[in-house]
Parts: structure tokens; C-alpha cells; sequence
């Protein structure tokens, strides 16, 4: 089934990593639809249970969305992989070509439901990576260009439209055909003329030529119209496919991989997905068609004579040298335009992050040399790249100078030498008036490529940043707190600067235990590895027995809750509490404020518990920040709570009262805090001090110390 609904949907597929999310999800879920909903997560889709009247569960399928039926008497699943207005098709076998095309009322009897309208439990599939095609895989830098070509990816996103690209590029014939209509009916009209026809049947003749060519221009605009309509839905897609992969990948990109970048910075690269939309629908719409009315065009041409088809041969070849020999270099000049552009977007980022910093003694004077100077690179870059277009421009302008008179001579000596009529000269006349004007407008089809070509080199940039492993383990969630066992710990960013190396502790269930430091001794790093979020370079860690590495991630992080100042996103204060789990309800939200002392600060607000918050959590305090962080972790409830020094600093009240809140020990869970305040140290029961590694003997960097005595 999985295998299936990968093929139908394009996403990727691993037998032995499906084998392993069966087994988890029969051990996690009783029916099949939570099974299948369990199962499909694992595998990079995603499958949304609904519970609705069958008519409508077809309906979602109208949206080229596969929807999923579970047979209860046949004890299998039906999918939907199409509703059109009469017929619906549904899925045969594991391969995506295999379909059956069946009625309405044949789906009712196949379900055994007596009527349309009653309901079902069904499933919507979605590929949680819709955009993989133009992912390298692999991952890379992300500042570097090693990464596989844009014309790949280019393609590679685009593989999942080829079912509507293959109708646009139908409709693009038919239009090139019908195009013909124009120069033949002139063909006709004027060899009518030179034979010197009389008035009344000429008349007549002239009106049918009239009533036809209008009808095949008539339907030529239909045509058309449909093919901006299949255009503007294949924008729409991979917009939505590429926001779906990026809200997919980014959570779980790895944080080795963001060391080295500007994380915001690098995401304004997805803005290049409106430069691949609309260069896509270019090149579909004008692109194809001006491609297909040229060749039908000079295929018409060679139909006249063959010295006619010898032209229209010279003519291809030399579109092609054109555009291939002319055009050397251009999609990475093109590349290089696009990162200077966000060479200087990155630089007005950093004004507005520091607003206060360039407010300073030579802070504008910077901020505006600077700023010049990336624009003035841009500018260097857009000439080189222009260069390189105009040698294509130039000579694409050369040959239509050249093809319009040598034709003119050509056919006029083929018509003196009467081996093809006056007609046939002025039908190819106009043929090639329209040849040479699209040759006119190549150069900014030429440059849309190129920008498209640019815009997928900087998407790569994003969606080739590795994201986290995503096999393993999925225990059965136990009662109490979390038990920690470290073995030989060892950690460093580096290979040859270790920041802790080689030590063991255990933190039992339910303990509330500091770790303790100086700035830059790893701390933090610790609490990165009890996350999951990095791998010890040494050692191993054990969280209720289980390898850190055996276990599944997602998992992992159901159980264990990390907090850092100011995390904090753009929403609601129930919203930034929920994190997305709508079966937190409002009583414990407001059991929670209340416990932490920010319930009566907010209810004074005129929008209350709806309060909206920006990114970091203005307009709190950074007082209110702090309780709003600490009540998550209360309606969250993880089983290891993770604080980064998020207690210290506070005013004794502050702290009595959130302490109290948090290191309960009545509280069913096991704290692990980093600290460097003694009040906080003292309200713990267990210590783990770190000291920096001394690489010139390269001592021990972690003590443990059970439970600190107060005076």
C-alpha cells in the first residue's frame, strides 16, 4: 500500500525503511487508518484522516489528490486517484499507470453503502517532500556550487507536471497548426487573383475562405486560452510544492548544517520560486509555442519547394549555433548576478538587525560604502552576463536580416522561374514575417531560461541543506521522568578542540540536575546532544536505556522539551503554548499562565490569551517571555525538560515562584538546566560541572557532584 501511494504521488520510497514504520505503527495505533496515517510519516507522506460523507471525500480527489478508502468487508484499501465529473479512476497494483475508471454509484456497491451520502473514514495523501526532484539528495555547503546543475533540478521539479505539460505541449501543435490558416487562405486568395477568377464564383470562394479562416483562428484562441489556464495552474503547483518541501526540510535540517550560514538569509532564497513560476509559464506559453510555429512554419516552407526545405534547414542550424555557441556561459553569469543580489540583500538584513549599531560613531558612513560597493558588484556582474546575452541577441538579429531578404530573393527567383505560385511566395512571405519576428523575441525567452537557471541554483541552496536522520526506534512512552546515561562523553566543533572529553554521568528518573560552567565549555552543547540536534564526537548517550542515535528523532523530541530565550514565533500566546497540538485544551493553557504568574498580566491586555506576538515575544518583557516559555513546558508535559539558562538572572520573586513551578519534585519529570547563578544551583539535587578541555594534557572536562547542601 505504501508503495503505492509513493508511485501515485512521486515521493520517495525505501522497503526496508516501510518495513520498519509498519512495525511501528501496529505498534502504536489499532486501526488502519491511524496505522496507515503512523506508517506514511515515516516514508516521507503524509495522510490526513477525514471523516465525511463519501460524496465529499470524492470531491477532495477533483484536486488531482489521491484520497484513500479503507473496505472493511474486503479488509482493503481503495484509493482514489482521480474524480472527474463523471467517472472516477482508482489505483490497480503498484504501479501508478495501473488504473480502473468506475462510476459513482460502482464505488457505492464496491464499498457496500447504500447511498453516496453516507459516511466514511477516509485518508488524503500528500508527498511531504513534493519538491525532491531538484534536491541533490545528498546535501552540500550551503554556500558552495558543487551541488548537482539547475538544468537538472529544473527538470527534476517540473517531472511531476509532465501529465499537464504533455497537454499543454498538445495544444501548442494544435495551435501551430491552426496558425497555418492565416498564410494558406492568403496562399489561396492571391492565386485566385494572379488566375485572374471571375467576380461571382471568386465572391463566393472568398466569403467560405473568410467563414473558415475565422473559425480555425476562433478555435486557435480557445486553444490558447486553455493553454494559459493549464500554464497558470502549473505555477500554482510548484509554488505549493515547493513551500510544502521547505516546511518539510527546514524544521529538520541539521545543525551542523546551519553553523556556517545566515539561516534567515539563506531562506530568502525560496522568494526565487516566483522568478521559477513565472519564467515556467513563459517558456511553456511563448516558449513552446513559438518553437512549434516555427518548425510547423518551415515545414509548410518545405512543402512548397524543395530549395524552400535546404532554407529552412540552414535556418535551424543556425538557430542552434546560435543559441548553444553564442550563449557559452551565460546560465553561471546569470548565477553570479543572482548571489551578488543576495550578497546585498544580506547586507540590508544585517542594517535592520542592528539597527542601533549603524545609529553609531561612522555607523551610516558603513552602512552606505557597504552597500555601494556590493551594488557596484552586482552591476559588474549584470554586465558580464549581459555580454554574453547580447552575443545571442546580435546574432539572433543578424539572421533575421539576413532570412527575410535571402527568402524574398529565393522565392522571388522560384517565382520568375514559375516552380511555385505568386500565392505560395506571399504565404511564405508570411511565414517567415512571423519567423523572423519570434527570432526578434527569442533574446527574452533566452533570459527567462537563464533567471530560471539562477533561481534553481539558489532553491538548491536551500533544499539541498541535510536534514536529520529520520530512521529509528519508536519505544512505548513510560511513566515519570527521563533516565540520562553518558559513557565516555566527548564533544567539539572542531576535531582538534574538544570542549568536554571522555566523561560519564547518570542523571536518575525525576532528578532536577544543573550543569555548570564558564562561557564557551559546552554546556549548551551538552543539553544540543540530549536533543538530538548534534552527535557526540565520543562516547554515547543512553535516554531510558536506548542509544540517543537508535532512537527515532521524532519520537525523541515528543518526549524531550528544550527551551532558549525569546523562542518565541509570530502567533497567538495559545498558539506559541499549543505548538501545533490541538489536544491541549484551554484549562490546562490557563492553569499553566497561572502557575508561572503571566495569566492576569495577559488577561489585562485588550486581546487576552490572543495576544499576538512577534518573533522573539514583543511586546513582553523579557520577564514574560521567560513565564510564557516555562508555561510550554508545563501544558507540553515532555518526560526531560532542557533549560538554557533561561532561570538565571531573575529578581528573587521572579525566581521563587518559577522554580518552584518547574523543579517541583512532585512534578513527573527529570530537569537538566545550564546555569551559572548559585541560587539556581542551589535548587537542584544534582550537579554536572564543566570545565574547558586543556588540549596540552588532555584532562577530564565533566565532575558530578550529588546534590549541593545549602548553608
Amino acid at each position: 500500500m505504501l508503495a503505492q501511494l509513493a508511485a501515485i504521488t512521486g515521493s520517495e520510497f525505501d522497503h526496508e525503511r516501510a518495513k520498519v514504520a509498519i512495525q511501528n505503527a501496529r505498534q502504536t495505533a489499532d486501526d488502519p487508518l491511524s496505522q496507515l496515517v503512523s506508517a506514511a510519516a515515516e516514508v516521507y507522506m503524509r495522510v490526513s484522516p477525514i471523516r465525511q460523507p463519501l460524496a465529499e471525500v470524492i470531491w477532495q480527489a477533483h484536486h488531482d489528490t489521491p484520497v484513500v478508502i479503507w473496505h472493511a468487508v474486503e479488509s482493503r484499501w481503495i484509493v482514489i486517484t482521480f474524480a472527474g465529473w463523471f467517472r472516477l479512476r482508482i489505483a490497480e497494483g503498484e504501479h501508478p499507470e495501473q488504473r480502473l475508471s468506475i462510476s459513482r454509484t460502482e464505488l457505492v456497491r464496491m464499498l457496500g453503502l447504500n447511498r453516496i451520502d453516507e459516511t466514511v473514514e477516509a485518508g488524503i495523501v500528500h508527498p511531504e517532500r513534493p519538491a525532491h526532484g531538484m534536491s541533490s539528495h545528498s546535501g552540500h555547503h550551503a554556500t558552495e556550487h558543487d551541488h548537482i546543475s539547475p538544468v537538472r533540478r529544473f527538470f527534476g521539479l517540473l517531472k511531476a507536471e509532465k501529465q499537464d505539460i504533455r497537454t499543454l505541449l498538445i495544444f501548442s501543435i494544435f495551435a501551430g497548426i491552426l496558425y497555418l490558416a492565416a498564410p494558406l487562405a492568403v496562399d489561396a486568395v492571391v492565386s485566385n487573383l494572379a488566375f485572374g477568377g471571375q467576380q461571382q464564383p471568386y465572391v463566393q470562394a472568398l466569403i467560405v475562405l473568410s467563414i473558415a479562416l475565422f473559425a480555425c483562428l476562433a478555435l486557435q484562441a480557445i486553444v490558447t486560452g486553455f493553454q494559459y489556464y493549464i500554464s497558470d495552474i502549473i505555477q500554482r503547483r510548484i509554488f505549493v510544492r515547493t513551500a510544502s518541501d521547505l516546511a518539510y526540510r527546514l524544521p529538520r535540517v541539521k545543525a551542523e548544517a546551519l553553523d556556517d550560514v545566515h539561516a534567515p538569509e539563506l531562506v530568502n532564497r525560496f522568494l526565487d520560486v516566483v522568478t521559477v513560476q513565472k519564467s515556467t509559464a513563459l517558456l511553456l506559453l511563448d516558449g513552446v509555442n513559438l518553437a512549434f510555429s516555427t518548425l510547423i512554419g518551415m515545414l509548410l516552407l518545405a512543402f512548397f519547394h524543395p530549395v524552400l526545405l535546404l532554407f529552412t534547414g540552414v535556418m535551424l542550424v543556425l538557430i542552434v549555433l546560435i543559441i548553444w555557441l553564442l550563449g557559452r556561459g551565460a546560465v553561471d553569469t546569470s548565477i553570479e548576478e543572482s548571489r551578488m543580489k543576495y550578497d546585498l540583500v544580506n547586507w540590508y538584513e544585517e542594517i535592520a538587525h542592528f539597527p542601533f549599531l549603524f545609529k553609531g560613531p561612522g555607523g551610516y558612513g558603513m552602512a552606505y560604502d557597504r552597500a555601494n560597493q556590493l551594488a557596484s558588484d552586482y552591476v559588474s556582474a549584470r554586465s558580464r552576463h549581459f555580454r554574453v546575452l547580447m552575443r545571442q541577441i546580435a546574432g539572433l538579429l543578424t539572421l533575421q536580416v539576413f532570412a527575410a531578404a535571402a527568402l524574398l530573393v529565393v522565392g522571388g527567383w522560384l517565382v520568375i522561374s514559375q516552380q511555385i505560385t505568386l500565392g505560395q511566395l506571399v504565404a511564405s512571405e508570411l511565414i517567415m514575417t512571423t519567423i523572423v519576428a519570434s527570432l526578434s523575441k527569442l533574446g527574452k525567452k533566452l533570459e527567462a531560461w537563464y533567471d530560471a537557471m539562477a533561481a534553481m541554483d539558489k532553491l538548491g541552496h536551500v533544499v539541498d541543506l541535510e536534514i536529520e536522520r529520520e530512521d529509528g526506534e519508536q519505544p512505548t512512552r513510560r511513566e515519570g521522568g527521563a533516565e540520562i546515561i553518558a559513557k565516555g562523553l566527548s564533544f567539539g566543533y572542531a576535531v582538534d578542540a574538544p570542549l568536554f572529553d571522555g566523561r560519564s554521568f547518570t542523571i536518575r528518573p525525576g532528578a532536577r540536575a544543573a550543569v555548570v560552567g564558564p562561557h564557551g565549555s559546552g554546556a549548551s552543547s551538552l543539553l544540543d546532544i540530549l536533543f538530538g540536534l548534534r552527535q557526540p564526537t565520543g562516547g554515547f548517550v543512553s535516554i531510558d536505556g536506548l542509544d540517543l542515535r537508535s532512537w527515532y528523532l521524532e519520537a525523541l523530541r515528543e518526549q524531550v522539551q528544550l527551551l532558549r530565550r525569546d523562542e518565541i514565533v509570530d502567533a497567538t500566546v495559545i498558539e506559541n503554548l499549543r505548538l501545533g497540538r490541538p489536544d491541549i485544551g484551554m484549562d490546562e493553557i490557563r492553569q499553566a499562565l497561572t502557575r508561572v504568574g503571566l495569566l492576569d498580566d495577559l488577561l489585562h491586555r485588550p486581546d487576552g490569551l490572543n495576544l499576538r506576538l512577534k518573533i522573539g515575544g514583543a511586546p513582553l518583557s523579557g520577564n514574560q517571555r521567560t513565564r510564557l516559555l516555562l508555561a510550554r513546558a508545563l501544558v507540553q508535559r515532555p518526560r526531560l525538560l532542557l533549560i538554557d539558562e533561561l532561570l538565571d538572572g531573575l529578581d528573587n520573586a521572579s525566581f521563587a515562584q518559577l522554580s518552584a513551578a518547574i523543579l517541583d519534585p512532585s512534578l513527573p519529570w527529570t530537569v537538566v538546566l545550564t546555569t551559572r547563578d548559585h541560587d539556581v544551583t542551589r535548587s537542584c539535587d544534582q550537579i554536572i560541572e564543566i570545565s574547558p578541555c586543556r588540549l596540552t594534557d588532555g584532562t577530564s572536562s565533566i565532575s558530578e557532584t550529588q546534590r549541593i547542601e545549602s548553608n
